[in-house]
């Protein structure tokens, strides 16, 4: 018999000591477009873009779960003056460098598991960006009554009703992803009139495994999550991939993340006390910035041609990424 099994992510998080160091190793598109770039049609950063489409104005009540390094926050904010902005991850480390960028009586700051914790505001706008695949996905998901881990019990028999309550069908064996609908219907709960929620993560029409470092993630099959939506009764919905929402040209970059050589010379670099800015780059302007950094390179222009040819265009990231708004 498969083995029933909950993917978490939590303990993962809770220990890191340092929360840049993710961003060099689980590198996020909204870290990639955080300033604006050639790579977009509009050429504006991740949260200034997200913004527009949002409707972000004076007055708003915001909770942002799994804010990374507070990119969004930065350029959503840009163009307002009054404003609630509240800041929730489950990293002390987190919160603590959050804290020191973003000081004020318009900021509130939280660690805790969004799953599990008592609200009693209520939000104009609910960002989860890049991050629901961390919440807790049951592996191997059957409705046979499987062996369970004794810890595995309550959110296994709690998943088992979510199934039935929301009418949703699945196969005999999957991969169901508890905690995005869990999300859902936790936050649905939390908007004021006209409330909105964001929602953007890696999409498969099956929730697969995404190994990355010290832990695994599974990506969302956004098809159950408008199910879901649709069971709450939303006033409005719409989904589409990153490619559209960002404008997502077809230039081919190099992002030092993918390439293994580069990846290891930011390394190398980071550990020297050189940072590099993990951003998409054209080919000649990753020689230059290499240069810059106090890398010899004596065949500059051949490696440009090199990095030419195996850079990609960023619509092969952005295109497996879909997001989700809702309004109340």
């Amino acid at each position: 018999m498969t083995q029933v099994f909950i993917n978490r992510t939590d303990g993962y998080y809770k220990t890191i000591s340092c929360v840049s160091d993710i961003m060099d190793n689980e590198l996020t598109v909204s870290h990639v477009f955080r300033t604006g770039n050639e790579f977009t049609s509009y050429g504006l950063p991740y949260g200034e873009i997200l913004a527009k489409k949002l409707g972000v104005r004076d007055g708003m009540n915001i909770l942002e779960i799994g804010p990374g390094l507070g990119d969004i926050a930065e350029n959503l904010l840009r163009a307002v003056s009054d404003f609630h902005y509240t800041f929730m991850d489950i990293s002390y480390d987190a919160v603590k460098n959050l804290k020191k960028r973003f000081t004020g009586r318009k900021y509130s700051f939280i660690v805790g598991d969004f799953l599990k914790e008592k609200f009693r505001d209520k939000f104009d706008l609910v960002i989860c960006n890049e991050v629901v695949a961390d919440f807790p996905t049951i592996v191997n998901m059957t409705m046979y009554a499987p062996k369970l881990k004794d810890e595995d019990r309550d959110e296994y028999f709690d998943a088992v009703s979510l199934i039935k309550f929301f009418g949703l069908s699945l196969p005999k064996v999957s991969n169901f992803n508890y905690g995005a609908v869990k999300f859902l219907d936790k936050a649905r709960t939390m908007l004021a009139e006209n409330g909105k929620i964001f929602l953007c993560e890696h999409s498969s029409d099956k929730p697969k495994r995404i190994p990355v470092l010290g832990h695994n993630e599974y990506s969302i099959d956004f098809s159950l999550l408008e199910k879901v939506a649709d069971r709450l009764k939303f006033a409005k919905k719409e989904r589409g991939t990153l490619t559209g929402l960002l404008g997502v040209s077809d230039k081919k970059a190099v992002l030092f993340y993918t390439r293994p050589e580069l990846k290891m010379l930011y390394a190398f670099l980071k550990r020297s006390g050189v940072l590099i800015d993990q951003k998409a780059y054209a080919p000649e302007e990753a020689v230059e910035t290499l240069r810059k950094a106090g890398v010899a390179l004596r065949a500059g222009k051949a490696y440009a041609e090199y990095l030419e040819e195996r850079a990609k265009s960023l619509r092969e990231i952005t295109d497996q990424f879909n997001y989700l708004i809702l309004e109340s």
